[in-house]
């Protein structure tokens, strides 16, 4: 495993579910599903995308898969071949701007969220934000992830940080993205499904910049299966309370920015049929990102088996915009 992917690795999830009701998901049938087929994009997170979505994207129809997820390093530029890559198929990018330096870690003092704040990243952002102009269609940029939970330098309880520095460090760096990229580029808030530790002060509100500052929000969160104490965990019962209190502060488009399921104690291919229906009980849901990796925490992989490649190429025959 790289560098650059331990820094976004799911194992520093795994640990318990707490609060969610063990309510069962229910997909109503006729006209609700059908409009559910054509309002969530599909995309997806690969350590190689311009060798692996090939394999992804003939099945399910030739140039079907048009929204890709990749990270971004403080100091590190997007992909020039990437950049083509994403030109010549139509796809649209959604970057997400980790500023850790490529280091796995919440303890980097030089990535905090005061110096941040206090622009230390601004030229690294303009650089960046300058190279989106290459892409035909315009990218979403989802800059530091995940605040809620303490893993990551700019992690809102860590590294001498605060809710109140994520806010401004937030704000600073949207206004500095769509300085150097233009006011085409939107900009994503997306915290994890759950707050860790869920307590109060680390609420997802505390970390909200405001509605000026955020055009899309988001969540990531993972059924791992039923491994190290956790419990399989259906799409709905994962995502329905992170989606009420989200919405219920920034009424905007939502995004499933990562997800993913092992095959560990359930159907993995009903979970990913399930998942997409979603948009029949979270109605502002307009995209899933599936993170189509296999690592120590789980196989997350779309294609990981024949029945999971048919579910995910009809999803995206169908679905996919």
């Amino acid at each position: 495993m790289t560098t650059a992917t331990k820094a976004r690795s799911t194992l520093g999830r795994l640990a318990p579910l707490t609060g969610f009701a063990a309510l069962a998901l229910v997909v109503p049938a006729g006209p609700a599903a059908e409009t559910a087929d054509a309002k969530v994009k599909v995309g997806v997170y690969q350590d190689n995308p311009m060798r692996q979505l090939a394999p992804l994207r003939k099945p399910a129809g030739n140039k079907k898969i048009r929204t890709v997820s990749t990270y971004v390093t403080a100091g590190a530029p997007l992909s020039p071949s990437l950049i083509r890559y994403a030109n010549r198929n139509r796809i649209r990018l959604i970057i997400t701007w980790y500023p850790d330096g490529g280091k796995a870690g919440a303890r980097q003092k030089k990535y905090n969220l005061a110096r941040i704040k206090g622009g230390k990243q601004d030229k690294n952002i303009r650089a960046l934000g300058r190279q989106t102009r290459a892409l035909r269609i315009a990218p979403i940029i989802r800059p530091m992830p995940e605040m809620n939970t303490p893993w990551y330098p700019w992690s809102g309880k860590v590294n001498g940080n605060t809710p109140g520095r994520y806010r401004l460090a937030f704000r600073r760096v949207s206004a500095r993205f769509k300085a150097a990229g233009g006011k085409r580029l939107q900009i994503m808030w997306s915290p994890y499904v759950r707050s860790i530790p869920d307590r109060t002060g680390n609420e997802f509100a505390v970390y909200y910049p405001g509605a000026k500052h955020v055009n899309i929000v988001g969540v990531s969160g993972y059924n791992f299966g039923n491994v190290k104490g956790l419990a399989w965990t259906e799409p709905y019962d994962l995502f329905r309370v992170a989606y009420r209190d989200i919405i219920a502060i920034a009424p905007k488009p939502f995004w499933i920015a990562e997800t993913g399921s092992t095959n560990k104690g359930g159907d993995k291919s009903l979970w990913m049929t399930r998942l997409l229906k979603l948009d029949s009980r979270l109605p502002r849901l307009k995209g899933v990102v599936w993170y189509d990796v296999k690592e120590r925490s789980g196989d997350f992989r779309v294609r990981q088996n024949k029945r999971t490649s048919r579910v995910f190429a009809a999803q995206v025959r169908r679905r996919a915009r």
